[in-house]
């Protein structure tokens, strides 16, 4: 028996393609209305089991639903994970009410409306837990509210004039298309490129199955021909098999997309300071160094302020670490909110703040410096009743006096700022030139000499 093909590709596999292909030819052909050339085409539908196939279906739907809920039971805080197990448990319900009729198992009656109510409900959860997961709230839920609505007019209308044709089952069929339609939507567009390619696999995979829900639809319109129960063997053997892809598509670009949100937001984490909500040391300097080299690249300016609060030590000490902390997001907001949309703010710790302005002459980071010591001046804190009110001292370096490197930027801020604070707090003060430090640091070094010099 030959196993293998060239380029190493299993025979069954190839075979399992061919023969899906050409089943999938044979319907497509059929709805068409080309009946005779259907026959013409592969059909590996004699040799699925229906059963079989709804049975692993069953199986996979409640596995998804038991790993979702055990991740979300050990890790935790996984947004929409309990929707969506319940979305795969409703569908696995759905089947077994499927299969229930196909064996004449119970009423058909109740079997007709156990499917339809655990499948719109399992793709109301589906959509939800999609939502909740890239963090949409209620985007599109009135969509699936309104296609609910209206299957309800339609087995009301129905109930009320009964037809020959399957006009229900044609209603359910189409309104699940467009429920995985519009959740396939909210995939697409809100997937983002912090999630790559899974969202876009999980959107194609909903998307396909939607387009198989519309093709159930389409067969019942055959019913009554020669043709039609053939037909509808074959599709629901399509049905079943384009289940099992699309779950199993599903519930791994579920898991692939918490687990990029997971990244984003551990990421996001170890770059904020949790008390203010700025940028923290370490992701200042990264945005610094890529200031720096785009500055090169374009001979632009850059400019740094250090801040630093005056009095925060007595506050703490007279009025607890609580109001200190209350002070500090007082400030970083006044800060945030005066400089511009592109300036990076950051708390370096304790007290300290630095303001990265990028495209900024000396001038205009004196006035930006300035702007901010007196809006932390005027403002006002209320804390338990009491009012408080801090003021700060303000370093200015610039890349005309001190050099183009984040470290010379950092060190002669800091050494601005300790000025302002020797002389008097609540002012600012202006880095002074690197040629004119390197003249003191040399004359301070020559006293130093001379006097180790004396006997």
């Amino acid at each position: 028996m030959v196993t293998a093909v060239a380029g190493g590709v299993p025979g069954p596999f190839l075979w399992w393609t061919a023969h899906t292909v050409g089943a999938a030819g044979n319907a497509l052909i059929v709805l068409w209305g080309d009946v005779e050339n259907a026959s013409t085409l592969p059909d590996w539908t004699e040799v699925m089991d229906a059963r079989v196939l709804l049975l692993a279906n069953v199986l996979l739907f409640a596995l998804y639903a038991a790993v979702m809920l055990v991740n979300a039971r050990i890790i935790g805080g996984t947004k929409g994970a309990m929707w969506f197990a319940g979305a795969n448990l409703c569908s696995g319900a759905a089947m077994l009410a499927t299969g229930s009729l196909w064996l004449h198992v119970g009423p058909p009656g109740l079997s007709y409306a156990l499917t339809g109510l655990f499948s719109v409900t399992g793709l109301m959860m589906l959509h939800r837990s999609f939502a909740d997961l890239l963090e949409r709230g209620p985007m599109l839920k009135g969509v699936q509210y309104s296609l609910v609505a209206a299957l309800t007019a339609g087995v009301v209308m129905v109930v009320l004039h009964p037809v020959e044709t399957p006009l229900l089952e044609i209603l359910l069929y189409l309104t699940l298309a467009m429920q995985f339609g519009v959740i396939a939507a909210v995939v697409f567009r809100f997937s983002g490129d912090d999630v790559g390619l899974a969202g876009w696999l999980t959107g194609v995979a909903l998307s396909v199955y939607a387009v198989v829900q519309f093709m159930r639809a389409l067969v019942l319109t055959h019913f009554g021909r020669p043709e039609y129960q053939a037909l509808l063997q074959k599709t629901n053997i399509l049905w079943l098999i384009a289940c099992l892809v699309t779950s199993a598509a599903t519930a791994f670009g579920y898991m692939f997309l918490a687990t990029a949100k997971l990244r984003v937001e551990l990421q996001w984490r170890a770059q904020v300071d949790e008390l203010t909500g700025l940028l923290n040391r370490w992701a200042l300097k990264r945005v610094a160094i890529r200031e720096i080299e785009r500055c090169r690249r374009t001979k632009g300016k850059l400019a740094v302020l250090m801040i630093d609060l005056d009095g925060m030590k007595e506050i703490n000490d007279r009025a607890g670490h609580g109001c200190g902390d209350v002070v500090l997001q007082s400030v970083a907001s006044v800060v945030q909110e005066t400089v511009r949309g592109h300036d990076s703010v950051a708390r370096m710790g304790g007290d300290e703040f630095c303001v990265l302005l990028p495209d900024a002459e000396l001038a205009e980071a004196q006035v930006v410096a300035e702007r901010l010591r007196a809006e932390v001046e005027e403002l006002v804190i209320r804390y338990r009743g009491a009012t408080l009110q801090v003021s700060a001292s303000v370093g200015v370096a610039s890349s005309d006096l001190c050099g183009l490197t984040w470290q010379s930027l950092l060190d002669h801020s800091d050494a601005a700022l300790y000025e302002a604070k020797r002389g008097g707090k609540n002012q600012v003060m202006v880095a002074e030139p690197v040629m004119e430090m390197h003249r003191e640091c040399i004359a301070e070094l020559g006293v130093v000499l001379e006097e180790r010099r004396r006997p």
